[in-house]
């Protein structure tokens, strides 16, 4: 008996090597975007604008200097290495914002589940006092 489409197991999509990066620097792109309508007209991905700063774990560069923060941008399943990854910066503790797209496979893609930011407890605790008092 011949077996149909639906009835035959289907062997899982392997992604390409890319498919990560360029998964990664498509977030990077939004932020920015979102950055960027938000009133921080100068915002730019660091692969654009400057390789040291991309590889001092700064992801966004503010090209007018209004938004004092280093800015690092993971979209991946795990947590990331908050801390590891602050460490490996020359970026002010203080100063370090982590922004995470957590990840979830699904039967074919991998899929956004939510966004949170990390900081540095200073910074939640200044950035509230300006906003609410």
């Amino acid at each position: 008996m011949k077996k149909t489409v639906s009835e035959e197991i289907k062997p899982k999509r392997k992604r390409s090597k890319g498919y990560s990066r360029v998964k990664g620097h498509s977030y990077e792109i939004r932020i920015a975007k979102e950055l960027r309508e938000l009133g921080f007209t100068g915002i730019v991905t660091s692969r654009s604008e400057s390789k040291r700063a991309d590889d001092n774990k700064q992801d966004l560069i503010d090209t007018e200097q209004k938004l004092p923060l280093g800015i690092q941008l993971k979209c991946v399943q795990n947590t990331p290495s908050y801390f590891k990854i602050r460490e490996e910066s020359s970026i002010n503790n203080e100063d370090f914002v982590l922004i995470w797209n957590k990840q979830e496979k699904k039967e074919i893609n991998i899929c956004s589940v939510g966004e949170a930011v990390i900081m540095d407890k200073k910074l939640f605790y200044k950035l509230i006092k300006k906003y609410y008092l």
